[in-house]
């Protein structure tokens, strides 16, 4: 199986390349081998074993059979200046319990998506601030997961927080 180091990578758009581990020419990786592998995305520095599938129309050669054999590691963020303070005060949140269910979908590119409550009822918002509080970086669908609900006192709407794995 060829072995590699994701050299780039667009989930908005769709594909990324993979440089080989003996060099040549980097591969094509297209989004749906990344699916089809149970992933979200791929992060630049990931090192990967893939098959190699030639393109019918084209004849060039894409990954496929994609397989994570290490994550990179997150650069640390540069520090960031203490924000200003607000010119208006913040919408108040209320607590409103927690709760159990599996994850419907998530799109890390849009920062939000949806919970399916283990109970049933409505599905609930989940937005992508809620997981890095919680050291989380994404959510895949049918993840299980556990959660608080908050509601913005400002809109009246109902938001999963402290999302983690379980």
């Amino acid at each position: 199986m060829p072995q590699g180091v994701v050299k780039f990578f667009n989930a908005a758009k769709g594909f990324g390349f993979i440089a080989t581990e003996g060099g040549g020419p980097d591969v094509f990786v297209h989004i749906s081998a990344v699916q089809a592998a149970g992933l979200i995305a791929l992060n630049e520095g990931d090192a990967v074993g893939f098959e190699l599938e030639a393109d019918r129309r084209s004849g060039r050669s894409s990954a496929v059979d994609l397989t994570v054999t290490a994550r990179a590691s997150r650069p640390e963020r540069p520090a960031r200046p203490a924000p200003a303070p607000p010119r208006f005060p913040a919408a108040r949140r209320e607590k409103r319990g927690s709760g159990r269910g599996v994850v419907k979908w998530f799109d890390p590119t849009k920062g939000f998506g949806f919970i399916q409550p283990e109970g049933g009822g409505d599905d609930v918002f989940v937005h992508a601030r809620s997981l890095n509080r919680t050291g989380l970086q994404e959510l895949s669908e049918g993840q299980t997961v556990a959660y608080d609900l908050e509601e913005d006192g400002r809109t009246g709407k109902t938001a999963a927080v402290n999302v983690r794995l379980g």
